[in-house]
Parts: structure tokens; C-alpha cells; sequence
């Protein structure tokens, strides 16, 4: 048996990886969106918020039953939490989608690219805030 520590370590190391497949899915489903939108003649901002309001609802239920095994009944107070948590994470991706079109121009594939970018920045944030505050099981919690 492995000691507790190595335990946490790789149940810690399991879930960063699921939760950044889950990310990745949702990353796409969120570009998919969000560019065909902008192609659309559809605002960037508009369009990003389109996109992330149904990349944060597709990554909330399969985070929720896969990533963090969570069968908790209360799944509205969760994912007001979570969509709170993700909506920071949103301003930021927003913040770097502005500024990166701000400096080099509004053609799609900039807007595309700006997107992708504030994805990324606000990935980390994203995992942490699940981890620790969104799906910590009861007996995390305890610990």
C-alpha cells in the first residue's frame, strides 16, 4: 500500500488530468461556438459569452459526475458556485480577448486567437477553485 501522501498525490495528479480533458472538450465546444458566432457577424463579446455560458454547463456535469465523482443531490447550489468561480475566470478570459484585439485588430482569426488565449488563461483558476471549493468531497472536507 501506498503511503497517504503518494495517495493524494496521484488521486490530485487523476483528477488534474481528467479535469484538463473535460477543459479541452470544453475548450473546443467553446471555440465551435464562439467562431461560428463571430463568423455570424455576431459581437466577440456577445459571442464569447454565448460560448461560455454553454462550455461552463457542458464542463459542469461531466466535472461533477466524472472528474470529481460527485453524486451530491444539491446540484443547483453546486453549480451557482461553480458558475460564479467560472465567471471570474470568464472577466479574465474577456480582459485577454480585448486586449489581444485591442493591439492587433479585429480580422476573425484574431478574434479566434484571442479567444484561445483566454481560455488558457483562465484554465489554472478554473481547476483550482473546482478542487477546492466546488466538488471537495465530505471527507476532504474533514481533512
Amino acid at each position: 500500500m501506498l503511503p497517504l501522501e503518494k495517495r493524494v498525490e496521484q488521486k490530485i495528479t487523476y483528477r488534474i488530468l481528467k479535469f484538463g480533458s473535460v477543459g479541452a472538450l470544453g475548450a473546443v465546444t467553446n471555440l465551435i461556438i464562439y467562431s461560428s458566432l463571430v463568423f455570424l457577424d455576431i459581437n466577440y463579446n456577445l459571442a464569447s459569452a454565448c460560448a461560455f455560458v454553454v462550455a461552463v454547463t457542458q464542463n459542469f456535469l461531466l466535472n461533477k459526475r466524472w472528474t470529481f465523482k460527485d453524486h451530491d443531490a444539491r446540484v443547483r447550489h453546486r453549480f451557482v458556485k461553480y458558475f460564479m468561480l467560472n465567471f471570474l475566470s470568464f472577466l479574465l478570459n474577456l480582459a485577454i480577448l480585448n486586449l489581444v484585439i485591442h493591439f492587433f485588430g479585429t480580422e476573425k482569426l484574431v478574434q479566434i486567437a484571442a479567444q484561445i488565449l483566454g481560455i488558457a488563461g483562465a484554465m489554472m483558476t478554473n481547476f483550482a477553485g473546482s478542487h477546492l471549493l466546488i466538488f471537495k468531497t465530505g471527507k476532504e472536507r474533514a481533512s
